[in-house]
């Protein structure tokens, strides 16, 4: 395919900067070939092409050419397919769609995605604009995300003996080995250990198994809530080896999100 054909694609806007007097750098992350960044010349003054389109978060179908040889694609028009306006406009949508973009742009490389990542990033965008309850969507989205890039964590035994999942027993979850240990086998582990209740162990194995339509029937206690945001950010933490910048202003500890004059 020749670098001046131009082809569609479905995609949502990641990133955008202001590039020059009139263009902008727009990072997307599209249905079939995962993240592109491409260039939209003139799209500052443009009145029909891109106005109120390359909106952070914004779902899209764009015209483009293929960013080869290290080159940025060029977009030449996009069509607004949902702008996901409720996300920009509640802070607790935005901080949780934050965290949620952050991950994307940590884990995918340009012109690198997977089939499955796409609809997930659509479920959990449509999911947060409908208003639907952010701590749920973003455990959902978090559970499914690392399972689809290959770091699924090991939650139905223990890591060590191999004792499958017990109602009368304690499991804590360890970073560095991705998996879970009993209580018996938790003795003398210190480092990395995150509790993690039976029940919080299951609904999270559920989430990873059900299809997205019936995700957000599975029920959550304020315990699970608490128990899978910090298992979650922590194995961020260490899949990434950095802090999860946008986490900050999420509270673990309610399940609400701050504002910054709150930190």
């Amino acid at each position: 395919m020749g670098s001046k054909q131009q082809i569609e694609s479905p995609a949502v806007v990641l990133d955008c900067r202001d590039h020059g007097e009139s263009d902008k750098i727009v990072t997307l992350f599209c249905q079939e070939l995962g993240r592109i960044t491409g260039i939209a010349k003139g799209a500052k003054r443009s009145k029909k092409r891109f106005v109120n389109k390359l909106e952070i978060f914004s779902s899209l179908n764009i015209c483009h050419t293929l960013p080869l040889n290290g080159r940025l694609a060029f977009i030449a028009e996009a069509e607004l397919l949902d702008g996901f306006i409720n996300i920009r406009t509640d802070i607790s949508c935005y901080t949780t769609a934050s965290i949620i973009r952050e991950f994307f742009l940590l884990a995918t490389k340009e012109m690198e995605g997977d089939e499955k990542l796409y609809p997930l990033l659509l479920w959990a965008f449509g999911s947060l604009n409908a208003q639907q309850s952010h701590s749920p969507v973003l455990i959902f989205f978090l559970i499914r995300f690392f399972s689809i890039i290959g770091y699924r964590p090991n939650l139905s035994n223990c890591a060590d003996c191999g004792q499958q999942l017990s109602n009368s027993d304690n499991y804590s979850f360890h970073t560095q080995s991705g998996g879970i240990h009993c209580n018996k086998c938790n003795q003398g582990q210190r480092n990395s250990r995150i509790p993690l209740s039976c029940g919080t162990l299951k609904s999270l194995d559920m989430a990873i198994k059900q299809p997205f339509s019936r995700l957000q029937r599975l029920q959550l206690t304020e315990q699970s809530r608490r128990e899978s945001l910090s298992f979650l950010h922590m194995y961020g933490r260490q899949l990434f080896q950095r802090e999860i910048i946008s986490w900050r202003f999420l509270n673990t500890e309610t399940g609400e999100n701050k504002t910054p004059h709150q930190q």
